[in-house]
């Protein structure tokens, strides 16, 4: 009897853990830019409401290299929070995963500065929350 009391509590501990492990790294897509050839091209994806639930960033790319210098988070009270990057992302590749100062923010805008590198069609910037 108690070796199956102690393996249902093993069980059910498990469960809880892969639950706010999972809930923890459920990435949510914010937006979509592209980057054109021009070096140190500018872009800002705005958004209609907070996005509440984002602690972290990671940028993601579709057809071309990109080559990321900065980026920029404007949080619902007006602080911005400047980020250097300066990473290379090959077609299909991504950043790490970046921490936003003061875990969950309210973002209202992410500005990207970078550029296309050999590739002949713009880069697709994704950019993903956490």
């Amino acid at each position: 009897m108690q070796k199956l009391m102690i393996a249902t509590m093993t069980l059910c501990l498990g469960f809880a853990v892969s639950a706010d492990a999972a809930r923890y790294d459920r990435s949510v897509h914010l937006g979509s830019t592209r980057l054109s050839h021009s070096e140190n091209d500018r872009d800002v994806l705005r958004f209609r409401s907070c996005q509440n639930t984002v602690h972290a960033i990671q940028l993601r790319t579709s057809r071309g290299n990109v080559e990321i210098e900065k980026l920029w988070i404007r949080y619902g009270n007006g602080n911005r929070e400047y980020l250097n990057v300066r990473d290379r992302i090959s077609k299909g590749g991504s950043t790490r995963w970046i921490d936003l100062r003061g875990g969950n923010r309210c973002i209202t805008e992410i500005g990207i500065i970078g550029d296309t590198e050999r590739s002949r069609d713009q880069a697709r910037v994704d950019i993903w929350g956490r």
